[in-house]
């Protein structure tokens, strides 16, 4: 019997101690991949964490901050090109490669020295202007910084007299020598006409362009000599001669066609000034002398005078001249003129200008 209670005892205790072993448990706290776990008894509570990823990078993969896991591949580097502050760099990790670049240098103007368009880096000092020459809108003014010196240049720079007063149907004044023993002719001389046309038989067409043609009449008390042609308001006086181009306001210069032409009349009977008008609508040609011809320059052309010069009468000798220049159409600055000449001291005693806007 008594053994009988020893061996009930013994089972007894070994069952209590069998099932109160986890009477609490242990647990061991949960991780990525496993729950919460009872390191007595084996028992797990709850669900794993998951991984905390951190996204790839340049030198790792896709990994797990916690438990370090991975998934794929590190990434390629994100390289930014080498300049000349900084070598070849990736903007992920901040890695570098090689050397820093050459500097790009911009070359020294009036305004700044020659200086590196990425750092800034300068070196040397400043150049003089780049100058644009004065033209007649404006001084000599430099290209890259917009300075000025000087002031535009001026038209008509000639100290010879010249007047404006050529004007369609006016008279003005005119005076010249005769060609022979320095005689002096005095008289009018008359716009009778201007006009602007494209073409006609001895004036061929060309295209942007446009003929402009102005006739005068000379009526004097002798036979004289009278000169005439164009010239326009950027040459100045110095260089009226030279008429077979015109000048542009920025002074670049162009060669034109112009034609001339001239005639005379002896207008029978007229003896006071007043009458000229008269007597030029009641003429006789006695001689006549026409010409029309591509030649630019305005090459005085003699009235046939007798020898010795006759005595002076008033609006008996008449004069026609006829000049017709090409231009572009939009050109604006053309002038005729007329003048005396002193044919017989190599125009040492030219003046008197005359002139009329052909615009």
């Amino acid at each position: 019997m008594r053994k009988k209670i020893v061996s009930i005892v013994s089972i007894l205790l070994m069952m209590t101690m069998l099932s109160g072993c986890c009477l609490q448990h242990e647990y061991m706290p949960a991780t990525c991949t496993t729950p919460m776990t009872c390191v007595k008894c084996g028992k797990t509570e709850g669900e794993p964490l998951g991984h905390t990823w951190e996204e790839a990078t340049c030198e790792h993969p896709k990994r797990c901050v916690v438990c370090g896991a991975t998934e794929g591949e590190a990434l390629e580097h994100n390289w930014v090109e080498a300049t000349c502050m900084y070598p070849r760099t990736c903007t992920l990790c901040g890695a570098v490669m090689g050397e820093t670049a050459p500097h790009v240098w911009i070359e020294a103007t009036c305004l700044q020295p020659k200086h590196c368009a990425v750092c800034g880096l300068t070196e040397g000092s400043t150049v003089g202007h780049t100058w644009i020459a004065a033209n007649y809108d404006g001084p000599r003014t430099c290209a890259v910084c917009g300075a000025t010196e000087g002031t535009a240049l001026t038209p008509y720079t000639s100290k010879k007299d010249f007047t404006y007063n050529l004007i369609m149907g006016t008279e003005s004044d005119y005076s010249t020598i005769t060609g022979y023993n320095s005689d002096l002719a005095r008289g009018t001389v008359t716009v009778m006409n201007y006009d602007k046309f494209d073409s006609d038989s001895s004036h061929a067409y060309k295209e942007g362009y446009e003929w402009r043609q102005v006739k005068v009449r000379f009526t004097m008390d002798r036979p004289c000599r009278v000169m005439w042609g164009y010239t326009d308001v950027y040459m100045g006086l110095d260089e009226y001669a030279q008429t077979d181009y015109i000048t542009y306001s920025d002074g670049t210069r162009e060669k034109v066609a112009a034609t001339q032409a001239f005639s005379t009349e002896i207008a029978v009977p007229s003896v006071t000034p007043a009458a000229t008008e008269a007597a030029a609508a009641s003429t006789t040609t006695t001689t006549s002398t026409d010409s029309a011809s591509p030649s630019a320059t305005p090459t005085p052309t003699p009235t046939p005078t007798p020898t010795p010069t006759p005595a002076s009468e008033p609006g008996k000798y008449i004069s026609y001249v006829t000049e017709t220049v090409q231009v572009p159409v939009s050109y604006k600055g053309l002038l005729f003129y007329v003048c005396n000449a002193d044919y017989e001291n190599d125009h040492l005693a030219d003046n008197s200008f005359l002139f009329m806007a052909m615009d």
